[in-house]
């Protein structure tokens, strides 16, 4: 008889610590809380966060359906903030096609919408302090005010570099040319320069079909982008009168990407210096005798290339490279 009263008595106690638990839950939404958060975890703390008994209550009574979502209206696609008469110049002007020159040549049409490969211009273009044979043995450093010099590879040809040939090719291939020096009777060769670079035609011998800008003109430096044809690469091209007269014209140009660039620098400075020269003009020619390695580099290139445009205009338009055997 004790063990079953026992038992009863402990069934009672039982029941009353369950009310007060419960009475307390309901008081304290914080214990709730964490309860839901034993159960269900993160879930059931997100859905007890905000609620109350009161609120809980009200929700289970409401048979009002809930009120309908916003109408969502259409937005104006955004745009320069344009208005009066600049937004009807804008209007009447000829659309540009995205991302070329103006002079681009009409197949660029074909690769308007290809993703382009444009790159960094470097920060230090234009004239500035620069210093050569740096390193040399056995030639002294010499400062000047002068355009960029080239890193070593074959993609680029400057006025600015060391000295001498063994101290130039430790950084790469010889990328050092010239200045191009005008005739004595011309009275303005800066304006003779800058009229010839203007009158390029985009697309000789297979390059620039993307065209040029000028992008900076005074009357002793030009700063020029020439862009490629297909995946728009970008050249930078640079004239500069930093000294006297009989000091020439300094040249740099010079491709952003890339190892290579297929030829195209020296294609391009020789058609300027071409029309330069018919006008009395000193230049000399970038040649394979003058600039080996760089030619070299140039049809390894495109000889490897899955692009035949590239050996357009070239000695392997019709042939290829003579490669030895290994093994």
């Amino acid at each position: 008889g004790g063990g079953g009263g026992g038992g009863g008595g402990a069934r009672l106690l039982l029941r009353r610590r369950q009310k007060r638990l419960l009475l307390v839950l309901l008081l304290f939404p914080r214990r709730r809380r964490w309860r839901g958060r034993l159960r269900g975890g993160t879930a059931g703390a997100s859905r007890s966060r905000t609620s109350s008994p009161a609120s809980a209550c009200q929700r289970r009574r409401s048979t009002s359906p809930p009120p309908p979502l916003p109408h969502r209206v259409a937005s104006k696609p955004r745009g320069p903030n344009i208005g009066g008469g600049a937004a009807a110049a804008v209007a009447s002007s000829p659309i540009r096609r995205a991302g070329a020159f103006d002079n681009a040549i009409p197949e660029y049409a074909s690769y308007v919408d290809k993703a382009k490969r444009r790159g960094t211009p470097p920060k230090d273009l234009g004239v500035l302090k620069r210093t050569i044979n740096e390193q040399s043995i056995d030639a002294d450093p010499v400062t000047f005010s002068g355009l960029r010099g080239c890193d070593g590879k074959p993609n680029c040809f400057s006025t600015t570099g060391d000295s001498l040939l063994e101290d130039r090719i430790l950084t790469g291939v010889d990328t050092l040319i010239s200045p191009w020096r005008p005739p004595a009777d011309d009275p303005a060769p800066f304006k003779t320069l800058a009229s010839a670079v203007k009158e390029y035609k985009p697309g000789q011998s297979f390059i620039d079909g993307g065209g040029f800008a000028v992008v900076k003109e005074t009357d002793s430096y030009l700063y020029v982008q020439f862009e490629a044809l297909k995946k728009g690469y970008i050249d930078d091209v640079e004239f500069a009168m930093a000294g006297g007269r009989e000091q020439g014209i300094q040249v740099r140009s010079s491709s952003r990407v890339g190892q290579t660039d297929f030829g195209v620098n020296a294609i391009r400075l020789n058609a300027i210096a071409a029309s330069l020269r018919a006008k009395g003009w000193a230049i000399d020619e970038i040649t394979p005798k003058t600039h080996q390695d760089y030619f070299y580099a140039a049809d390894d290139a495109r000889d490897q290339t899955f692009d035949k445009d590239r050996r357009k205009g070239t000695e392997m338009e019709n042939g290829r490279m003579d490669r030895p055997a290994i093994g």
